[in-house]
């Protein structure tokens, strides 16, 4: 059997189509949606494998809480030489947490493009596509188990451009890593289609005749535009393309840069001099693979330091038990569900408290979070966004009047600010709301079902 498999940045999904019917595999039974899995993989220390929901439940439940202990590991030698000296020979030792369960990983594609290569877990190294592996294997496994059968023939999708990427060198090498996952995970027929190629095909079932359409797929992790011809079988062009790696989780950094790091002791000062509290503690708190290196013993040394020393040492202290009671990704998870209430609602909180009141460095943090702040956030990404979108709509040689519909896909879509830019290019009555979360993916299984559901890229528009 060949599915559709969407291996986001956030989230993921599988599907396959019989020529009539797209059927969305419900891969996560403790997900709100069965049919969206995150895109989340958590190894325990006895390299057990837990992924989607079940992999954050997993972290919480081993991590929240418990002790940390912090011990030098020996991890290899590099040679150093300078100019007119010998050579000489340096160990390398790292600081770990020698009472850590597992290790939570989320986001991997977006490290597809760049120099990521992998890390070691508990006395085994894993390369990056061996991370993607895994991931992957339990998807199909999944299937596999639902459908009575064997699931060899994958097309997955890939963002016009991958973030980070730098260029077409750059896509290349992550579209051969992801290849390479792939066939690591099991898969022997591995074939790719655009995206948001993959959401106009998607998109194609619903009309009964030929269109110029935008697709505006926005992810957790890239934007692709794509202005394209669809309804004509045989017939279909892309005209053009487009995008920015910014996506969902950049605007869950902002909502931390701009409007959290004070709770943790940015603005605060200690010591006799009253020097501003160091911004490397709370510039840390926006990217959640350098939250963990915080949580050693020179930085809870200075942390309580600063609490008897400083202006704030309430604040203080909240950072200290972000990191000791391993908080961290909570942080992260609160700030994206009120970043997601705010698509619906004007007024969103990011609350994070601990479970034991009586405890002296039990977490509790309160922020509210307006519409207008966020939009105001990210303002200057709407900006690059939309000169983006009609960038991609002048190189594609079609006027604003010429487009029949403007599709939008993939949960940053849904943000009101950018809804009501598409509205306004392009006329409210001409957008139209794909699958949030499912377009991509059932598009890649109608892709897989038919070889001859492909566009020919680049062509000149009409």
């Amino acid at each position: 059997m060949r599915i559709g498999l969407d291996f986001g940045t956030t989230n993921s999904g599988a599907a396959v189509f019989d020529g009539r019917r797209v059927h969305v595999f419900p891969l996560d039974s403790t997900s709100h949606d069965p049919t969206v899995v995150r895109s989340t993989l958590y190894l325990t220390r006895d390299h057990q494998v837990f992924v989607g929901r079940e992999a954050l439940d997993a972290y919480y439940g081993h991590n929240v809480g418990r002790p940390s202990r912090m011990v030098r590991q020996y991890v290899g030698e590099i040679e150093m030489t300078f100019a007119e000296l010998p050579t000489f020979v340096r160990e390398v030792y790292v600081l770990v947490d020698k009472l850590t369960p597992g290790r939570l990983l989320h986001s991997l594609k977006s490290e597809l493009a760049g120099g990521y290569q992998g890390t070691t877990l508990f006395g085994r190294h894993y390369e990056l596509e061996e991370l993607i592996a895994l991931y992957l294997r339990e998807l199909r496994q999944r299937v596999e188990a639902q459908t009575g059968r064997s699931v060899d023939g994958v097309v997955l999708g890939r963002p016009v451009h991958f973030a980070g990427g730098g260029g077409e060198a750059g896509d290349r090498r992550a579209e051969r890593r992801l290849r390479r996952a792939a066939e690591m995970a099991g898969f022997r027929d591995v074939a790719f289609e655009l995206e948001p190629v993959a959401a106009a095909l998607h998109y194609e079932l619903t009309v009964a005749g030929p269109q110029n359409v935008v697709v505006f797929d926005f992810g957790g992790g890239t934007l692709d535009v794509t202005v394209m011809r669809v309804g004509e079988p045989g017939q279909r062009r892309v005209f053009a393309t487009g995008g920015v790696d910014i996506a969902g989780d950049a605007f869950d950094r902002r909502i931390i840069e701009g409007l959290m790091l004070e709770h943790f002791g940015r603005g605060t000062t200690w010591g006799q001099d009253e020097a501003p509290f160091p911004r490397q503690y709370t510039d840390a708190l926006a990217h959640w693979q350098t939250m963990a290196e915080l949580n050693r013993p020179e930085t809870l040394h200075f942390l309580r330091l600063a609490q008897a020393t400083g202006s704030h040492p309430s604040r203080v202290r909240a950072l200290e038990s972000l990191l000791v009671n391993n908080h961290a990704i909570r942080l992260i998870d609160q700030v994206e569900r009120a970043k997601v209430a705010l698509s619906t609602a004007r007024f969103a909180l990011v609350r994070l408290a601990g479970e034991d009141a009586t405890d002296p460095l039990s977490l509790d943090v309160w922020q509210p979070i307006t519409r207008s702040q966020f939009e105001a956030l990210i303002a200057e990404a709407r900006r690059r966004i939309e000169a983006c979108l009609l960038d991609t709509l002048e190189r594609s040689g079609l006027e604003v009047g010429q487009i029949d519909a403007a599709v939008r896909t993939g949960g940053s879509a849904q943000i009101p600010c950018f809804v009501e830019m598409m509205g306004r290019v392009f006329g409210t009555d001409k957008v139209v709301l794909s699958d949030v979360f499912s377009g991509v993916t059932s598009g890649l299984a109608i892709r897989a079902r038919d070889e001859r559901a492909g566009f020919v890229v680049g062509a000149s528009a009409p």
